[in-house]
């Protein structure tokens, strides 16, 4: 019976089936869709039978051809910014010519929101008009000329969003201040009240010469005021240069926020982005496509927004808007809005002349946050040949004229003009007057130690400051606890000579120690002795520990913060050095320095030197000397990094950084004990692999090669802090290998979120994948290994192995973004993991600002 019921069932649709085929016809037509006032033809017009989803769609010369049976005998010919045609069609074979009338339309807001949709790519006249922009993103560039040259106006403001003023007035933190209710200002982009604390206005010059090629930037003026003040402002500078750089929308990847974005108009924008034809609009009288475009993946780091095309055969880009998508793994960035404006010039190239990026902050989407915007207007553009030529001679590519930083309120009126749609502060009255509110006034003393860690001892103008303030107080095996008190002299003492150095005690070993500088300048330094760039004669003599297989490439040795340590480190030394260096790097990223040194180390209970005799018999010796003469070469183009007091911390590896250096010492000369020479080269670089993240690279390779005792040889960067630090080995002991030849390496790939944006539940939380591999590779001649050849070497201490065929190698995956600050790694050694005493697994932190 149910087999019955089932093939009654199939005649049944059958004979409907057959029933609907007899109502419909068959339909041929073909034709040229074009404009009825210029009788050009229209690309990619939509083309469909009315009430049906059968269609087609022009091709590049308006023709478009379709065969069909369909019950519907009306075609319908659409396209964005002209008026839909409808024409009759008769049974059979049709040949028609359309003519659509154009149409104009006023732009209204849309939000283009990635979400479940039936979307296609092919036959797809929206992706068939982006792969028209794409293939002429790279016609009419400016820089395709010989020269070009203009002139900014640019403004930066930092500020509180959506400050309500009603309720601030109600809060007993703004009692004392009330008078920054004067100071609530309005945003003419989104309308909401802002409260700025910063503000930065900058006029420069531009001069491009293509060959040979060269990028020159005169600042004209510039004035800053907020409080970005307490801390080093050229660094942030740096810092925020790089983060909220330039947006150009032509290239595959765009550089944003330390990441990198793809493109809409990226050569695999078709395979990232959904497109949509959504509107024609008038933009300075001419018509213009009004382009949509989403990621596929929300989470990912694209963009969605809006480009205004050109409806001619230029596909010329006259506007873009950009925002990030919803659900993007992008910290702190609450809401982004990029608009830039362009021009065609008559000969066709484009020219940018509008760049305004507005930015939301928030800790989290719950939160209120913080207003950024930087405005930058670009006027009086030129492909002529600068009247002083002289510009491209410069060394620095970014030069200040004198007297850049003290204009007059004149020149800035007259610089303002043309921008009044730009946000009118005055910060710099405000932090005068919240400077004479004494909870304000020390608020910023304790914020600036602790920014820059160290004690100004005037109110103006301070000659000398104390710090830095995290190693006035420390500890370790040998010195037990560690006092120290240090300073330097500053700009207002001199800008290039200064005075460095401090004094430190230990309570266990009672000894003290300590540190003097001498260096001169031969660049005049605006805020501080290690501003960029080197080019100085430095004398120091120091007197310290040394913590062998430790070394400290980013921190103080005595860092109070460095004192949590996995286990005790009592492989420490004394050092006396004397060193006379000079050093100069250059604006393309070149650096090279001359030292002369004289050193002597002294051994402890726990580092023993113990020289072996001719007869294997141990002789316990105090010291050796050794006086060096060291070469050293610094190659690092097109370096960003953001530089504090004392330290240089790169933001970006984009170009390679490759260092070379070669150490030489005589017997006999200056004292010394040894014949000495070393060689070591290291590079690193960054490579990324947008969308898929970015991998980081580190190698070095080095030899010593003569005979010297161990504390000469090559001993592996051993890291004894639950802390992730780059070029160290976290799961290896100090000393636990010595080599005079090497190789290692460090992979550590950032996923951005690749894989657990994918997730369903893991992709809420925003974390981000990490995979880390690095390694060490060495071996040790028999001239400097004391169990074959030892007499006159220095016996190793226990637990020193010798490396085999195998190298030394740790791996690590780990989970970055956590709290939008931690990343956790859990690392496994994998070679030689019988030796005592070490760990062979473990977890390590780090914490880490990160969009």
């Amino acid at each position: 019976m149910k087999q019955w019921i089932i093939c009654g069932m199939l005649f049944f649709f059958a004979f409907l089936t057959l029933e609907e085929a007899s109502a419909q016809q068959t339909i041929q037509v073909e034709g040229y869709v074009k404009d009825s006032e210029t009788r050009e033809a229209l690309p990619y017009v939509t083309v469909s039978l009315r009430g049906t989803t059968k269609g087609s769609a022009t091709d590049k010369n308006g023709y478009f051809s379709m065969r069909t049976t369909s019950d519907s005998l009306t075609l319908s010919v659409s396209y964005v910014g002209y008026e839909t045609s409808l024409t009759t069609l008769r049974k059979g074979y049709n040949k028609v010519d359309i003519l659509l009338k154009p149409s104009t339309y006023e732009l209204t807001e849309i939000t283009v929101r990635p979400g479940k949709e039936r979307y296609s790519k092919k036959d797809n006249p929206a992706v068939a008009f982006a792969r028209n922009v794409i293939a002429r993103r790279n016609l009419n560039d400016p820089y395709d000329h010989d020269y070009f040259s203009y002139n900014t106006y640019e403004q930066r403001t930092f500020a509180f969003d959506d400050f309500d003023v009603e309720k601030a007035r109600r809060n007993w933190m703004y009692k004392q201040v009330e008078f920054i209710f004067d100071y609530v200002d309005s945003t003419s982009i989104r309308g909401r009240t802002i409260l700025p604390l910063y503000n930065e206005e900058i006029i420069e010059d531009y001069y491009y010469r293509k060959s040979p090629r060269a990028e020159r930037t005169v600042v004209g003026g510039t004035k800053r005021a907020g409080i970005i003040e307490i801390i080093s402002e050229d660094g942030v500078k740096q810092f925020i240069d790089e983060a909220f750089q330039d947006v150009d929308i032509f290239r595959d990847n765009i550089p944003l926020f330390l990441k990198r974005f793809v493109s809409p108009l990226s050569s695999i924008g078709p395979d990232y982005y959904k497109y949509y034809l959504l509107d024609t609009v008038l933009i300075d009288d001419a018509p213009c496509m009004d382009l949509g475009f989403a990621p596929f993946n929300s989470e990912s780091f694209g963009f969605v927004g809006h480009l205004y095309v050109t409806l001619d055969s230029t596909f010329f880009v006259k506007k873009i808007k950009l925002n990030t998508p919803r659900d993007i793994n992008l910290n702190f960035i609450g809401e982004m809005s990029i608009e830039q404006e362009y021009v065609r010039t008559d000969d066709g190239t484009r020219i940018l002349t509008k760049n305004d990026i507005a930015l939301i902050f928030r800790l989290n989407r719950k939160m209120k946050g913080s207003y950024a915007r930087r405005v930058a207007l670009h006027r009086n553009h030129s492909f002529e040949k600068p009247q002083d030529v002289a510009v491209f001679e410069e060394k620095a590519p970014v030069m200040e004229s004198e007297g850049a930083r003290r204009q007059t309120d004149e020149f800035w009126n007259e610089a303002r003009e043309g921008a009044e749609e730009i946000q009118k502060t005055s910060v710099e009255k405000m932090m005068t007057q919240l400077r004479e509110v004494p909870f304000f006034y020390w608020s910023e003393k304790a914020i600036n130690i602790l920014v820059n860690g160290y004690i100004q001892t005037s109110e103006t103008n301070s000659m000398f400051e104390f710090g830095p303030a995290n190693t006035f107080i420390s500890g370790n095996a040998l010195e037990g606890a560690r006092l120290r008190l240090g300073g330097t002299t500053t700009v207002n003492f001199s800008r290039q000579l200064f005075m460095d150095g401090y004094l430190a005690y230990g309570l266990k070993d009672h000894r003290p120690k300590g540190d003097a500088i001498l260096e001169y300048s031969f660049n005049k330094k605006r805020t501080f002795r290690k501003e960029y760039p080197f080019h100085y004669v430095r004398a120091e003599y120091m007197y310290d520990i040394n913590q062998i297989g430790q070394h400290y490439l980013y921190t103080n040795a005595d860092n109070m913060f460095m004192m949590l340590k996995r286990r005790e480190n009592n492989l420490i030394t004394y050092m006396q050095k004397a060193e006379l260096s000079y050093y100069r790097e250059n604006y393309r990223g070149l650096g090279y320095s001359v030292m002369l040194r004289h050193l002597t180390e002294w051994a402890t209970p726990d580092v023993p030197f113990s020289l072996i005799g001719q007869d294997g018999m141990l002789t316990p010796t105090d010291h050796y000397t050794s006086a060096q003469l060291e070469f050293r070469l610094r190659w690092a183009p097109n370096e960003k990094f953001y530089q504090s007091r004392n330290y240089r911390y790169p933001i970006t590896l984009d170009a390679p950084i490759i260092t070379l250096s070669h150490i030489t010492a005589r017997k006999g000369v200056l004292g010394a004990d040894h014949n000495y020479n070393r060689t070591e080269l290291g590079v690193r670089k960054r490579f990324w692999m947008s969308p898929f993240g970015y991998v980081d690279l580190y190698g070095q390779a080095g030899r010593v090669w003569n005979r010297v005792p161990y504390p000469l040889l090559h001993i592996p960067n051993a890291n004894l802090s639950y802390s992730i630090e780059a070029e160290t080995f976290p799961l290896m002991n100090p000393m636990e290998f010595i080599n005079d030849r090497f190789a290692s390496w460090e992979m550590t790939y950032f996923m951005n979120g690749w894989l657990f944006n994918r997730l369903p539940l893991i992709k809420k939380l925003q974390v981000r994948e990490v995979f880390s591999f690095r390694g060490w590779y060495g071996d040790l001649s028999d001239k400097n290994n004391p169990a074959v050849n030892g007499e006159g070497l220095y016996e190793f201490p226990k637990n020193t192995y010798m490396m085999g065929d195998k190298p030394y190698m740790e791996v690590g995956v780990g989970v970055e973004n956590i709290f939008k600050l931690i990343r956790l790694d859990y690392i496994w050694r994998l070679s030689y993991r019988d030796h005592e005493g070490v760990p062979n697994s473990g977890l390590r932190v780090k914490m880490k600002f990160s969009f």
